[in-house]
């Protein structure tokens, strides 16, 4: 189901939790009564984040006894194009999806633009939550629902790791992790009916 390879856990590296994250994401869709759940990865699934990310989402169906349909998943290319894309294959479905987690706020862009061209509602016919929590998706109208990255922490966290090694240090950690946390705005809600 979920095919790629992660970072290998040698090299020194800080990321959030990004399977974490996505199954946070997905069970709050879950939880609102969504059973029928797109997903468009935030990159092909040959990169770390991506592939971990769908791994969450698949996570998440699982423990809440959802089947995995592969024609709900779509890979984005870190582009709002590749969301517009795969957003159109979602909504030309026989059976669309009702909500839909893409792995990337620029993704959700797109994929938000075309739920608008096709007339439907963000989230009367249709719930979106995203990823990144980049300043312009608070200011939308709903605001997207998004898991929020620690950026700041994020490069401190790489700057003291990359510091001590320069130093000459042992680090106590080659491979932090950061926790995330989802940002509910109003871009989820029931699905419709």
């Amino acid at each position: 189901m979920v095919q790629g390879t992660t970072m290998p856990r040698a090299v020194p590296s800080v990321d959030v939790d990004n399977e974490a994250a996505a199954r946070a994401a997905v069970t709050h869709l879950l939880a609102l009564g969504h059973r029928r759940i797109g997903h468009i990865t935030n990159a092909p699934t040959v990169y770390a984040a991506a592939h971990d990310r769908l791994a969450g989402y698949c996570q998440a169906l699982e423990t809440h006894g959802v089947p995995y349909d592969p024609r709900l998943v779509y890979e984005g290319d870190f582009t709002d194009d590749s969301g517009a894309a795969a957003m159109r294959t979602l909504l030309d479905l026989d059976e669309p999806p009702t909500a839909v987690f893409v792995a990337s706020d620029v993704v959700a862009l797109g994929a938000l633009q075309v739920i608008r061209e096709r007339g439907r509602q963000v989230p009367e016919d249709i719930s979106l939550v995203g990823f990144d929590d980049i300043p312009l998706v608070s200011h939308l109208d709903p605001g997207l629902t998004t898991i929020h990255l620690p950026a700041f922490e994020l490069g401190q966290r790489a700057g003291e790791m990359l510091l001590s090694l320069v130093w000459g240090n042992t680090l106590e950690q080659t491979r932090v992790l950061l926790d995330t946390e989802l940002v509910v705005r109003g871009s989820a809600g029931p699905p419709p009916g």
